[in-house]
């Protein structure tokens, strides 16, 4: 059964959620009034795996089809990647009517998009993800990025998606590990506002570790809604977007410490998580049993919960260089308990320090 999620951002916009079923985008294909041609950006494991299943969709259409495949991989949020689909999409005649649509994860969404929104100054993105992360967080909410040699995200807009289609079938051909790694980002929802799916995560751990598709559905579709929820509260990151960066503070340093070489970006912020978890602990938000759940729910995804032995002030310099930093002055995401998270500016170094080396 497809279900709808109705955005009402500044372009408002539907997520069509499904299991092995894309009628939803051949249908918008049809009722839209785009130039009948369409440019896939993709990378090239997703295109091996799935890209002829998306043909057989378009093909429904009277729309024809040009494709651009790029190496998978972090490494590709470049600006190198980027003008060679600037170069794709003018050597194939796009103009501001011809929709760009997104087909992989975060990586293929952010800097797809970031294409979308700049290329002759914006033109109609559709999103269609195919991995957790980009199912329940990245093709959602407008965030459009490529990286910078000093950190991850620096440079980017916001501009939302004309429509996002996702089907979940598409999970199948994730490894266990590529499959369970990215429940960091789901865990996330449920500490900053959702206690009754954290709730869900803890009791229906075996469906969930058997990869129940069902099971699984329902918690791609909980995850979408938390964030549509966010995003038509506050769409460009003024206030209350901001939670939904629990974790990715010092997350996106320990990326960049090790150049995006060591850990994925959920085992970052699964890490990050954690010690967001003890700050909130240490500064008497939350108790000790609420900072064991919070480890101990992530453990059982096999996600990584210690801090690797690098000098703390080496860490803090990087995260102050973040973009959410403001001022130089870094802002945490903590947690007030499972399902409630507040935003601090006012922590110390010498209890960022403290913290880091309990979790080393």
């Amino acid at each position: 059964m497809n279900q709808i999620i109705t955005v009402n951002a500044s372009q408002s916009y539907n997520i069509n959620v499904s299991y092995d079923n894309l009628n939803d985008l051949v249908n918008f294909l049809k009722n839209s009034n785009f130039v009948r041609k369409i440019f896939i950006i993709s990378d090239t494991t997703v295109c091996r795996l799935h890209l002829q299943t998306l043909l057989s969709y378009i093909e429904q259409t009277n729309f024809v089809y040009s494709v651009y495949c790029f190496e998978p991989g972090e490494q590709s949020k470049s600006k190198e990647v980027l003008f060679d689909i600037y170069d794709f999409l003018i050597e194939n005649n796009a103009d501001r009517k011809t929709p760009l649509l997104a087909f992989g994860g975060g990586v293929v969404g952010d800097i797809a998009s970031f294409a979308a929104s700049t290329f002759m100054r914006g033109i109609p993105l559709i999103h269609v993800p195919t991995t957790i992360v980009s199912q329940t967080d990245s093709s959602i909410g407008g965030k459009t990025a490529i990286n910078h040699a000093k950190g991850k995200n620096l440079i980017g807009t916001f501009y939302q998606p004309n429509a996002v289609f996702i089907d979940t079938k598409f999970l199948d051909t994730l490894s266990d590990e590529e499959f369970f790694n990215a429940f960091s980002e789901i865990i996330k929802y449920g500490i900053i506002m959702d206690k009754q799916l954290f709730e869900f995560l803890e009791t229906y751990i075996d469906d969930i570790l058997k990869r129940n598709y069902k099971t699984i559905t329902k918690i791609i579709y909980d995850c979408a809604k938390n964030k549509s929820i966010i995003i038509q509260k506050d769409e460009k990151e003024l206030g209350l977007r901001a939670i939904l960066n629990f974790g990715h503070t010092l997350g996106h340093a320990i990326e960049a410490f090790f150049e995006y070489k060591k850990y994925t970006h959920s085992q970052a912020v699964s890490i990050g998580e954690v010690f967001a978890a003890k700050l909130s602990y240490k500064l008497g938000l939350i108790d000790e049993k609420t900072f064991y759940r919070i480890k101990n729910l992530l453990e059982k995804f096999n996600l990584p919960t210690k801090i690797d032995k690098i000098e703390p002030i080496e860490l803090i310099n990087i995260m102050q260089h973040d973009k959410k930093s403001k001022g130089g002055i870094l802002e945490f995401i903590l947690t007030k308990g499972i399902g409630e998270a507040i935003i601090a500016n006012d922590i110390n170094n010498s209890l960022l320090t403290e913290t880091i080396r309990e979790l080393q």
